[in-house]
Order: C-alpha cells, then structure tokens, then sequence
C-alpha cells in the first residue's frame, strides 16, 4: 500500500469529525443568535384561530407517507388589543388549541416559539466534542504513521 493510501486510512475519523466539530460550531453560533433575537419576547397564550390547507397528503417515490399540512393562525391578546398572526405551517393543531407563544412587545404581530438555550448549547458542545476528538485521531494517526515508518526504516537496514 502506498504511503498516501495508508495515511488516508489512519486519518479519515479525524478527517470527519474535525470539519463536522466545526460545522457544529458555526450552526450553532447561528442558533445563538436566533435564540438571542427573542430573548426579550415575552409569553402569552394564543389560541388556535383558524387552519388553512397548505399541503395535501402524499406518498413520495420512494413510499414514504407525508401527513397534510396547515397553515396554522392564532389569536392572542397584548394589552387589551387581540392579534391574529400566521403562527407556520404545521400537522395535527385544531382549532381551539391553545399554544404558548411569544411575542416582540414593540412589533406584538412578530410572534415566535418559546426557545429555551439547551439546543445550541448542545449543539456547540458536540461540535466542541467532534472536534478535539477528531484533532486527537489525527495526532494519533500521524504519531501511528511516525512509529510505522521507523519501523520500516530498520527493517530496511536489516535491524
């Protein structure tokens, strides 16, 4: 086997999880600031308003069953003033439900989920974790290679 060939084969855990660690990372910076943006937003409960069809039901090629889907609007009140706002488009909601949202007090019509901070702190912590044990295989595989080619060395020279 050549000498490319075989360091390929030693490097390719680090190889994924190096690159995958810092794809993690980065999304999760994203999630950061999406979090963040509503972080000021304030709950209330909404009710489920009305459901408009948004998709038909299906089966795509290769069989798989996709449910029907809704537009999905709610109603709620800010300070005696009652909104209603497309809340996305969504399976299995009726009308009636009630949903916790939250809302921007200075634009109460933008409207979101609650979103907690365990999903991109999860999120920068398994890319944290993919990438030091993907620099870790790559330091350990070079390392690997190193003692292989000593070892070639002094076959070669007969020791």
């Amino acid at each position: 086997m050549n000498k490319a060939a075989a360091f390929l084969r030693a490097t390719y855990v680090g190889r994924f999880l190096v690159p995958l660690g810092i794809i993690l990372m980065i999304v999760s910076i994203f999630v950061f600031r999406a979090v963040d943006h509503t972080k000021d937003f304030k709950k209330v409960e909404a009710v489920v308003s009305k459901l408009e069809p948004a998709e038909a039901e299906y089966t795509d090629d290769q069989g798989q069953f996709h449910e029907a889907t809704d537009t999905v609007y709610v109603k709620y009140t800010v300070d005696g003033k009652e909104y209603e706002t497309n809340y996305g488009e969504f399976t299995g909601f009726k009308v009636g439900d009630n949903k916790t949202i939250c809302y921007n007090p200075m634009d109460p019509t933008e409207i979101s989920s609650p979103a907690g901070m365990i999903l991109p702190i999860a999120m920068l912590a398994g890319g944290a974790v993919a990438f030091i044990a993907g620099v870790i295989s790559l330091f350990r595989a070079a390392k690997k290679q190193k003692a292989l080619r000593k070892q070639e060395e002094e076959w070669a020279n007969g020791k």
